[in-house]
């Protein structure tokens, strides 16, 4: 069977409210209870346990959840550096730093080859194997990797001086607008694959 590209629209629907909680959910929860309790550890488990929930959520209904869980991975990260510094900003720093790293690992996923936008577009929609193997394919979804990984590097340098120089509650705000643009950015990126692979996908449906 011909796979088929979703629309930006479609894809927006399906992935937006997904991708807004895997990302706001843990900085917002944990501000929010340590705000509201005084207590760093209070917070650092209230963040913790939101992305736990939500991964787990992804996986009982059946999708590999590679976004939450590389959210996942950041926090429980972040939350032992939390504990064991007792700083928030230690804390916030290191899903910050990690986003740098992010960056570089899509950027180096082009390297070898192996785009991780590929990947992800895999988590939304099938894509038959001959498909793959096409030069149209690998030439765009290596472009595409190309500019999140860039973006995501960029993004996550941002938000790493805006934490250290202006403080934890302007980080947050930072994060929500980080969001916001990585939406722009999956909107841009649909509509470029819908443009260079029309040809062999010819008709939209709704994602997974």
């Amino acid at each position: 069977d011909i796979a088929e590209i979703p629309t930006s629209s479609g894809w927006l629907r399906a992935v937006g409210p997904r991708l807004m909680l895997d990302i706001l959910a843990p900085p917002l929860a944990f501000y929010a209870a340590w705000k509201a309790t005084g207590s760093l550890l209070i917070g650092v488990g209230v963040g913790t346990a939101a992305s736990v929930v939500i991964y787990a959520y992804e996986r009982r209904q059946g999708r590999p959840g590679l976004i939450a869980q590389v959210v996942l991975i950041f926090v429980l990260a972040a939350a032992v550096v939390g504990v064991v510094t007792d700083s928030a900003t230690a804390y916030l720093v290191q899903p910050a730093a990690l986003g740098v790293i992010n960056g570089l690992l899509w950027l180096g996923s082009v390297a070898i080859d192996k785009p991780l936008a590929a990947t992800f577009a895999r988590e939304i929609f099938p894509i038959p194997e001959e498909i793959q193997a096409t030069d149209e394919y690998r030439t765009v979804f290596r472009r595409v990797s190309l500019w999140f990984g860039l973006f995501f590097a960029g993004a996550a340098a941002i938000q790493l001086v805006v934490l250290l120089v202006l403080g934890v509650g302007a980080f947050v705000a930072v994060r929500v607008v980080d969001a916001v643009s990585i939406l722009a950015m999956i909107v841009w990126s649909v509509r470029y694959l819908t443009g260079a692979l029309a040809h062999l996908m010819p008709e939209p449906v709704t994602p997974a």
